[in-house]
Parts: structure tokens; C-alpha cells; sequence
């Protein structure tokens, strides 16, 4: 047996020694630049398991669909950021219309930069509204399985979204430079005790189950506050009187006080065939949580639109609800109509349960169009800056989303 040499041995331990260092080093020269592009070329591959074929059981809670699985499994979701993007398409978004915007309450200018949503500045009514927008956007983001491009925005977390070129919960026909969000309550809208929307589709579910179509109130309810918009006045006068209407304005103080008990909890509903919508002082969240009832919605012609509302389909074979006149005046024979025909009412029940609470109203779907939203906005917008000049030195811009959502502000003191 031949007996090894020094030398060899010295230089191969000097070899791994000058490996391993420059790896190191390499390794903390590229953690001194967090922001580089390069780095996203490392994130893992989707672990989902879509398979290109929509399966609520499997998919409904599915937050690392690439963009392919997204546009395979809800091809009919993005129409309204699709619209969106050819409006700009000649005219892009400028650093000036944002700086135009008006500071209203539910006002906030963020950046998404290298994977990581941060909070530039904040309107003074911050409220449950604007962190349950943030935090659904802040779980897009981090659970993409694919990287997303940099961009600055602002969103209006309020029922009107004075301005342009931002992004609002809902618009109207005219309003074409408005972009479309998700609504606050596919996170949560506590206030009305309504709660996170996975609640609310867990409630209706089993509600559902404990009264099946043939068991329910053959009624159509609806219960709301005043907020004296006229619509809501209307659907009162054009139901009073008829053996089929459940309908009530309450004070939510008298309910608080215990004066009434008109309230009903959200899964209360699904507890009849029929369930009203109208508009308030603009869209209304109620709509998305009866469209999680095995229920006929019943709604008037809508004035505002939000995210989701093209698909819904007032006729034919997927017809998903009904649809009355702006002012409910045609209420009654639309009521008569689907009293005396039980089946066909039950089919616009299934096709909403089949459209919406299985399919376009999930999480997997509202992650999908955050991103969606990211994509087409980076499209036809400028390249952030992430950093500025403050006294002569380069500082950051903006607060990163965690720290603002628990400090609920973006300075205080230290202690």
C-alpha cells in the first residue's frame, strides 16, 4: 500500500478551505443586495397539485396556483382587469396621477417589491377595511409560487374611490380608469358580526346541509339598515303585502339595545328559497355572502360592479340569479313566477352554489386575481423606486406591511 504524500493532502484541504470561502462569501454578497432581480430566479417550483381541470373539494383552498393554473382553473375571472389593462394600454399609469390622489379615509399607497408588500404612506381613518385588504393582498403575495413583478399603487379601502388611476371595491360603468379589488370581507367584516369569510362558507355549508331545498322558508327575506337609500325603501314598498316577503329595515342600535330582534346572522339566510340584494350607499358586501346560500338571489339592476359581478347570469340555462328592475317594480310577478315553478328555482339556486361558493368565491380564486391584479397593473405602469433621498441619504420607502398592521400607524416613538 503506497503511502500518501503531504503535499496532496495539504492541497486538497487548502482547495475545499478556498471553495467553502468563496461560497460564503459569495453567499453574503448577494444577501447585501435583497432587492436584486436575480434572486427570484431561485424560488421553488409550485408544490400545488392542480392538474388543470377545476375540482372544488381538492382546489378551493389551493394558494400556490402559478398563473397558468389560475387563467386554467377561472377562466372567466379577470375581465374587469383585462379591461383595465387595454384602457391604459397607450396611456400609462404616472408617478403624478398618484401623487394627484386625494388622502380620504381608507387611503393607502403601497409598494410590492421583491415579494414584499410595504405601506408608503396612510389616510388618517385607517380602519378594519384597509388591514383585512392588506393582509389578503400580504397572503398573495408571500404564497406565490412564482415571483411577482414590482409595482406602486393606491388603493381606496371606502364605498366611493374619488380619483383615477386607483384601486377601488367598486365602480361604476363611467368610472374606466377605476381598477377592481377584492372586497375587505372575503378577509373578514367583524363589525357586523359576519365574520372571515371562510366562516361564512363554512356556516352556509352546513346550514344548507340541515335544511335542503324542500325544508326551506318559501319566502324572500332580506334585513338591512336604512342608510336611507332609496333602493332599499323601494324593495320594502314593492314586497309589503304578500304571503312571500321577509323583509325589514332595522336600527342596528335598537339591536345593540335589545329594543328588536329583526337581525339575522349571515347562515340565518340560507334558510330560505329566496334571498334580496340591493345596493346602499354604493355596491353593498352583503351580495358576496348570499352567494354562498343555496338560495335564489334576488337582486335589482345594479348600478355598481364589483370584481365578480359579470359572472353572474340573469338568464338561460346558467342563469345563477334574478334579476328585477332597477326599482324592484317588477318584484311581484318575478315572485309569482318562481313560487308556482319550485324546479327551475332550484336550479338558479344550484347554478349560484355551482358558480360562486364552489368555484369563484374561494380562496383559491381570490388569491389568483390579487395576482392577476399585480400582474396587469405592473403591465401598463412605471418601475417603482424602493429607496429615496431623506437629508442627503438613501432610506427606504414605506413600511413593511407586517409592522404597519400591528402598529397600526407608520411612525412612533421608541421606548
Amino acid at each position: 500500500m503506497s503511502r500518501r504524500r503531504p503535499w496532496v493532502f495539504s492541497f486538497v484541504v487548502f482547495s475545499t478551505f478556498t471553495f467553502l470561502l468563496w461560497t460564503f462569501l459569495n453567499g453574503y454578497h448577494h444577501r447585501l443586495e435583497p432587492f436584486k432581480e436575480a434572486l427570484h430566479e431561485s424560488l421553488p417550483p409550485s408544490k400545488g397539485t392542480f392538474d388543470g381541470a377545476w375540482n372544488f373539494t381538492r382546489d378551493a383552498g389551493n394558494l400556490l396556483m402559478t398563473d397558468a393554473h389560475c387563467d386554467a382553473a377561472f377562466p372567466d375571472l379577470f375581465k374587469d382587469i383585462d379591461r383595465a389593462v387595454k384602457s391604459r394600454e397607450y396611456h400609462h399609469i404616472t408617478v403624478g396621477e398618484l401623487d394627484k390622489t386625494p388622502h380620504i379615509g381608507g387611503y393607502i399607497r403601497g409598494l410590492v417589491y421583491d415579494q414584499q408588500l410595504y405601506v408608503i404612506s396612510a389616510g388618517n381613518a385607517v380602519n378594519s377595511r384597509t388591514f383585512a385588504t392588506l393582509l389578503a393582498m400580504h397572503r398573495a403575495i408571500v404564497t406565490s409560487p412564482e415571483p411577482l413583478p414590482n409595482i406602486e399603487f393606491i388603493f381606496v379601502a371606502d364605498d366611493l374611490a374619488p380619483g383615477d388611476a386607483l384601486w377601488a371595491y367598486s365602480r361604476q360603468e363611467e368610472d374606466e380608469k377605476v381598477w377592481l379589488m377584492p372586497d375587505f370581507g372575503y378577509w373578514s367584516w367583524p363589525e357586523p358580526k359576519i365574520g372571515a369569510y371562510n366562516e361564512v362558507q363554512m356556516k352556509a355549508t352546513a346550514r344548507d346541509e340541515a335544511v335542503p331545498w324542500k325544508k326551506k322558508k318559501n319566502k324572500l327575506v332580506w334585513r338591512g339598515a336604512s342608510l336611507k337609500a332609496e333602493v332599499r325603501a323601494q324593495l320594502v314598498n314593492e314586497s309589503r303585502g304578500y304571503e312571500w316577503e321577509d323583509v325589514k329595515i332595522f336600527v342596528w342600535q335598537d339591536e345593540v339595545d335589545g329594543k328588536s330582534s329583526d337581525a339575522l346572522t349571515m347562515d340565518q339566510h340560507c334558510e330560505y328559497k329566496y334571498v334580496a340584494h340591493t345596493e346602499g350607499v354604493s355596491y353593498s358586501s352583503r351580495l358576496q355572502n348570499l352567494q354562498n346560500c343555496n338560495s335564489v338571489v334576488v337582486s335589482h339592476k345594479l348600478k355598481w360592479i364589483q370584481h365578480h359581478h359579470h359572472l353572474m347570469v340573469s338568464s338561460g340555462p346558467d342563469q345563477n340569479f334574478v334579476e328585477t328592475a332597477a326599482n324592484f317594480s317588477d318584484l311581484a310577478p318575478k315572485m309569482q313566477h318562481l313560487l308556482e315553478n319550485d324546479a327551475e328555482a332550484e336550479r338558479i339556486a344550484q347554478n349560484n352554489i355551482k358558480t360562486f361558493r364552489e368555484h369563484y368565491l374561494t380562496k383559491a380564486a381570490e388569491t389568483c386575481y390579487w395576482r392577476k391584479l399585480i400582474r396587469g397593473w405592473a403591465k401598463v405602469s412605471f418601475e417603482p423606486e424602493f429607496t429615496e433621498k431623506v437629508k442627503g441619504k438613501r432610506v427606504w420607502r414605506g413600511l413593511p406591511v407586517e409592522s404597519f398592521v400591528l402598529e397600526r400607524r407608520m411612525d412612533w416613538d421608541y421606548h
